[in-house]
């Protein structure tokens, strides 16, 4: 019985050093992921280049020995991700893929959860035909290559889609794909494509498309995930104004912000004129000033094309 107790005593010292011997490692593996974080102030995934807004998002180190590089906790939650940009190739599997494929592939899942995330997050509020006050976010579809979100403005007994975000790998046929979006616009409803991919699937080509894209109910977006490149129209001023939604480098802007960011300053009041909201916006008069009559944020000044921003 003394020999079998003197076992159990053993066995429950071995547990407790053991137990503390765990979270010592896990306190220097923590301290050195701070001492990194400290040190780089890191902000993106150099996976994903996703924007990581705490510490508790970084979940640990490339696999490869003696990279330091950080990754999110999205990233390194999956195996085949856990190694950095540079290092990558080493979990990759050549023989049972095409060259590229597989990256573009990771490349636009992560950019899909990043837009549905965003949106949901920040709610984008407004379309070329009105300021929503309410608004719901649904994915109607979630496929590679088939990704579409629909945004809602709601009323008191029922629903209107304003906006519909698609998302698709970039390939040869991108212009195709454009094609299919035009095809299918609808009334009052706006229609946003964003197609992403890597150096070597976004050519010159591409580029020159998406800077040379034009069209008034729908903006195209081709977004190099590696470099942080967004690629669009600058000239399609809608299309300027929803890129900060869809670069995830840069912060979304809802509609307060565009309001403050062309209001002037009188008498202590912030005031925003119809003709140079318009101007921002790529819109005629008339269009600008139904646009801020559907806002609520403001109160129009009668006979003058000037509102004034509630306090």
């Amino acid at each position: 019985m003394a020999r079998d107790a003197g076992l159990a005593r053993e066995i429950e010292e071995a547990k407790k050093s053991l137990g503390e011997e765990t979270k010592r490692k896990e306190k220097e593996a923590d301290d050195t992921l701070d001492a990194l974080l400290s040190k780089r102030k890191m902000e993106f995934c150099p996976r994903c280049k996703r924007k990581v807004g705490s510490r508790s998002e970084w979940a640990g180190k490339c696999m490869h020995d003696g990279c330091d590089e950080i990754l999110c906790a999205d990233c390194f939650a999956s195996e085949e991700k856990r190694y950095c940009k540079k290092h990558r190739d080493e979990y990759r599997k050549p023989e049972t893929m095409e060259p590229g494929d597989d990256d573009v592939r990771i490349l636009t899942f992560n950019y899909m959860d990043f837009i549905d995330e965003r949106v949901k997050k920040f709610g984008l509020d407004w379309s070329p035909s009105g300021y929503m006050r309410k608004t719901k976010a649904k994915v109607r579809k979630k496929k590679y290559g088939d990704f579409e979100l629909m945004i809602f403005e709601k009323r008191l007994l029922s629903k209107k889609l304003r906006i519909r975000i698609f998302v698709r790998p970039m390939t040869k046929a991108f212009e195709a794909d454009a094609e299919d979006v035009v095809e299918n616009l609808q009334d009052d409803v706006y229609a946003i494509l964003a197609l992403v991919g890597n150096p070597s699937f976004i050519t010159q080509r591409a580029e020159r498309f998406a800077r040379e894209f034009s069209n008034k109910k729908f903006s195209l977006f081709i977004m190099d995930m590696e470099n942080g490149s967004l690629h669009f129209n600058p000239k399609e001023k809608i299309t300027e104004k929803y890129s900060l939604w869809f670069d995830p480098t840069k912060m979304p802007a809802r509609f307060a912000d565009l309001l403050k960011s062309v209001s002037e300053s009188e008498s202590g009041r912030k005031v925003v004129s119809v003709k140079r909201f318009g101007e921002e916006l790529g819109m005629a008069n008339d269009e600008a000033m139904r646009l801020l009559r559907t806002s609520g944020l403001l109160e129009e000044v009668a006979g003058t094309g000037t509102f004034i921003i509630r306090e």
